[in-house]
């Protein structure tokens, strides 16, 4: 018996590398994903056309701000998640954008990072849902990303920004490009246009929430009564425009989708039509403005006092086409978050889109 199961194991055993071996050839197989595979030229897949590189950087990333406890965290505690980029970056030399190459590349996400510890906000008291957080990631050369808590938790791809590890180049076919390969570890962010939120060795996380003159009403009569005023601000004492009615000469685009809340679960099937927030708010946020897109944070509030923190880029600075939409039913304003899983972001009677004035912020949380 013992014999026949031997017999049965080895034939099980053959017959799997039947199967293996033509299509791949295996390097350091560990339990992340098949990106630990190259396959061989006439697979079906792309993006695993050479060995990986291991980028070298920081063990241990520190996080402090608004949590319990501040902690130094080890970075290898954490699975690998795999991302792949159209990398591009701002060329100070003729103004333009340079093409960096193609990459796949494997890392340990922002989400598991910050799911290892518990966030205490410091605006819990009047909202409740963690949507107006955000973070910001440094290295010690003091170059500064910030991300919104909703970008990070809230996508259907939650895993999308990520510090990278290892790093491999997408091949294309017919040419055989060989990009240059980076040799530290850097942020990466899947979604983004223009990699300007690419920082080499981040070192720091600090994770802070809004802080504005945010009066809280939910009592449904407000909505009812907004003026449908949008006040567009660099800080709260500077306002450079008010939007009381949708750009004419802006198409409008329409999202069928299966609405989904965080706490409330599914809202049914809707269809949500508006313009692009990208392009209502072009005149004051142009995209091209790459520091500002990189360190930038808006608040976008409304007549109720609900918000939620947006960074700039994910707003101007998209590469998936999954745009938010600002809409108009009757005078009020509101919000459709495309990018999202969840509803929680779709904030309903706007009256403020605000770039974060950081001085400002910093004195009111210190």
């Amino acid at each position: 018996m013992k014999k026949k199961l031997l017999y049965l194991l080895t034939g099980l055993i053959l017959i799997g590398l039947a199967f293996l071996v033509p299509s791949c050839i295996m390097f350091d197989l560990d339990a992340v994903s098949g990106s630990t595979l190259v396959w061989n030229s006439g697979s079906n897949n792309y993006f695993n056309r050479e060995a990986y590189a291991t980028l070298q950087g920081p063990k241990k990333i520190f996080i402090n701000g608004e949590v319990e406890q501040p902690a130094e965290v080890k970075l290898s505690g954490f699975p690998l998640r795999t991302v792949t980029v159209k990398e591009a970056t701002w060329s100070r030399e003729g103004d333009s954008i340079a093409f960096l190459g193609t990459f796949r590349y494997d890392g340990y996400a922002l989400c598991d990072i910050l799911s290892s510890l518990k966030v205490d906000k410091a605006s819990k008291e009047d909202l409740w849902p963690p949507i107006d957080l955000y973070v910001e990631v440094r290295n010690q050369a003091g170059d500064l990303a910030v991300f919104s808590w909703g970008e990070i938790f809230y996508p259907a791809n939650m895993y999308g920004i990520v510090i990278a590890k290892r790093v491999t180049r997408v091949i294309p076919g017919k040419t055989g490009e060989l990009w240059d390969l980076p040799t530290t570890m850097k942020l990466v962010s899947e979604t983004d246009l223009v990699s300007v939120r690419n920082i080499k060795n981040p070192t720091h996380i600090t994770i802070r929430s809004l802080r504005g003159n945010y009066v809280v009403n939910r009592d449904p009569v407000v909505l009812e009564n907004d003026p449908g005023r949008i006040a567009i601000q660099t800080s709260l004492q500077d306002t450079l425009a008010v939007i009381t009615r949708p750009d004419s000469n802006l198409p409008v685009i329409s999202y069928p989708v299966l609405f989904y809340g965080n706490s409330t679960g599914y809202k049914g099937v809707r269809e949500f039509s508006g313009q692009m927030l990208s392009r209502i708010i072009h005149p004051w946020f142009p995209p091209d403005d790459y520091n500002t897109v990189r360190t930038g944070i808006l608040s976008i509030a409304g007549v109720d006092g609900f918000r939620a923190a947006f960074s700039l880029s994910e707003v101007v600075n998209r590469n998936d086409h999954r745009e938010i939409l600002l809409m108009q039913k009757g005078k009020s304003f509101s919000l459709f978050t495309a990018p999202d899983a969840f509803a929680d972001r779709c904030i309903k009677g706007l009256n403020e889109i605000r770039l974060i004035d950081r001085e400002e912020s910093y004195e009111k949380t210190n």
